[in-house]
């Protein structure tokens, strides 16, 4: 019996209790009337206008000597004030990681953490923006495997938010 996936899905369930893992604009949705093809197109464009801010964010990290290559994987959805989502990702030793998380009201306070499969956080090095609806972070796992990037809303604000996250590595 392995004993780890069991405790990366009780980890999971634990930080996000009833929030459910993030989902993807990526991602095909079926539609079912033009109303709705016409809706899920001005979804889709508020947001990527959010990864728009995280894509800004990221410019000076992607380029000079010791530069991040930008993944084309990103995760968005909708958030509410008080809130954390789940995004599952496999991070690889030796690598080092850059995340970005955007929302578009610059009342909104955001914080982002990545936690292993064990639940125990994983050090990161915080990079500072002036606006507060940004927040990066720079983390180096130890170990090959899956981790756990939690995103969270604070209460400084009180309507939902969407948001994206964005990441490179090194």
């Amino acid at each position: 019996m392995r004993v780890k996936p069991l405790l990366s899905l009780l980890f999971a369930a634990a930080l996000c209790w009833g929030s459910g893992l993030s989902s993807s604009a990526q991602e095909g949705t079926e539609v079912s009337t033009v109303e709705e093809a016409k809706r899920q197109l001005q979804r889709d464009k508020e947001l990527n206008d959010v990864k728009l801010i995280a894509q800004k964010a990221a410019i000076p990290s992607l380029s000079g000597e010791n530069k991040f290559i930008l993944r084309e994987s990103w995760w968005s959805g909708t958030i509410a004030p008080g809130k954390a989502k789940l995004i599952q990702v496999q991070l690889f030793r030796r690598n080092e990681y850059q995340f970005w998380l955007a929302v578009p009201s610059r009342d909104a306070g955001v914080n982002l953490n990545v936690y292993d499969s064990e639940g125990k956080i994983i050090p990161a090095k915080t990079v500072p923006f002036e606006e507060s609806n940004l927040v990066s972070i720079i983390v180096e796992p130890e170990l090959t495997g899956v981790y756990y990037v939690r995103l969270s809303l604070k209460t400084t604000i009180d309507r939902d938010q969407d948001w994206a996250v964005i990441y490179a590595y090194r």
